[in-house]
């Protein structure tokens, strides 16, 4: 279980501040992302062909379609519903 120490000491890093009911409920989360963690730790522990298994069921990059460079649409079109605009910029409340 995280301590409480533990945890001052990462919000103090981090610059945050909590109340003490923010400090359980933190604590609470914390302990139950590490037991998590550890969940998937001990799953593959000593057996690193799941690992494998994971990563290989990526798409290989050549299976990606190719990139096509295809031109856009003209600014006056993207501005067309915009109130008010300056050369590419929206203006908010008016020029």
């Amino acid at each position: 279980m995280i301590e409480k120490e533990e945890v001052l000491k990462l919000a103090n890093l981090a610059r945050l501040e909590f109340s003490e009911e923010e400090l359980g409920r933190i604590m609470k989360d914390m302990d139950d992302i590490i037991a998590f963690a550890d969940t998937i730790n001990n799953s593959v522990e000593g057996d690193a062909e799941k690992i494998r298994n994971v990563s290989s069921s990526a798409t290989p990059a050549e299976e990606f379609r190719e990139d096509i460079v295809k031109e856009s649409l003209p600014n006056e079109k993207i501005l067309s519903n915009v109130n008010a605009s300056k050369g590419m910029f929206c203006v908010k409340g008016g020029i």
